[in-house]
């Protein structure tokens, strides 16, 4: 196993982890399916729009004391360090960048799936998530500070495990933490599992969309006993990604809370401040998605969870205190 990493790597530089303070560890300030730049012919980018609701979701979570935001988009999916950095420097939140890809289905798969023809796809994706991590992203200087791995829907296929058996091998160099993606409410413990037996360490790994399962406290406990952490990290998308609601998430973590596992939940929402692509806002027009908002765990979440007895240091070990550990523990 790697070093224990000290620092938090931040798109600004390092800093303590101790100096994070409360902390969303799923968020997305811009986001865009691979394909998006086939169809640039057909849609603008204005930068300054972007940076203005940067800026309104900067205050919305500074409301609720949020001091750094995990910055979840990968590689694939248009993320764009040069401008995490400015959102940064404008705006004064601390922002951590990602190193990884997103499942088959939905990622870049085809050119990594091509590579395999003639290279090791597992050695040329380390390499990448090292070099990222650790001196930049395309020349920038601009440092990840953590890696996102993801799976399809029942199943882990071919690509996604070199994506994963990567992301171990480079946190056994970095140790850097992971945190996942699982589609529709899946693959959560073969995800842990798999980790696991790649010599992953589970208490610098978040599973990620956990709270898709809200209902089924097995699914929870079997990820849990691992060793692994849970993102309840789609908070605000109510029956948009299953049957799960806030409440029912709400219920679920304080279920698990009393089970002794307060240390290992992870709040956040996944929200998309800024969809790149045609007609890029249109998807915050589809019904159920009103609530899906940046600014949702400090309205509802919570005085939802001091409603059912947590106390304010409680949520403080939620947000600071969880997410300090991912950087802490060897």
């Amino acid at each position: 196993m790697g070093e224990s990493m000290s620092v938090v790597t931040t798109v600004r530089g390092a800093i303590d982890p101790a100096d994070l303070g409360r902390t969303l560890v799923h968020e997305h300030f811009t986001f865009g399916y691979p394909g998006h730049e086939g169809d640039r012919t057909m849609w603008t980018y204005d930068e300054d729009d972007v940076l203005a609701r940067a800026q309104r979701a900067v205050a919305a979570v500074r409301s609720y004391g949020v001091t750094t935001l995990v910055d979840l988009t990968p590689n694939d999916c248009g993320r764009d360090v040069r401008l995490l950095k400015e959102i940064s420097e404008r705006f004064d939140i601390q922002v951590v960048a990602t190193s990884g890809y997103y499942y088959e289905g939905e990622g870049g798969a085809p050119y990594f799936k091509f590579r395999r023809l003639f290279a090791d796809i597992v050695a040329e994706l380390t390499e990448l998530y090292v070099t990222e991590l650790t001196e930049g992203v395309e020349g920038t200087g601009i440092r990840t500070g953590v890696m996102k791995v993801a799976t399809s829907a029942g199943q882990i296929t071919d690509y996604e495990r070199a994506t994963i058996e990567a992301a171990a091998a480079a946190q056994q160099i970095t140790g850097a933490p992971i945190v996942t993606h699982t589609s529709n409410g899946t693959m959560g413990p073969e995800q842990a599992r798999l980790l696991l037996d790649l010599g992953a360490d589970p208490a610098k790994v978040v599973i990620g969309h956990m709270c898709g399962r809200s209902h089924d406290v097995d699914y929870q406990l079997e990820v849990l006993r691992l060793g692994f952490g849970v993102g309840f990290d789609r908070i605000g998308g109510t029956r948009m990604f299953s049957d799960v609601t806030d409440d029912d998430r709400m219920d679920m973590v304080v279920n698990l809370m009393d089970r002794g596992f307060s240390d290992r939940i992870f709040l956040s929402h996944d929200s998309v401040n800024h969809w790149k692509g045609r007609d890029a806002q249109a998807f915050h027009r589809l019904p159920g998605v009103d609530t899906w908002t940046i600014a949702r765990i400090g309205d509802y979440i919570i005085p939802g969870l001091l409603a059912r007895g947590l106390s304010e240091a409680d949520i403080d070990g939620l947000l600071i205190g969880n997410v300090t550990s991912l950087w802490q523990t060897s």
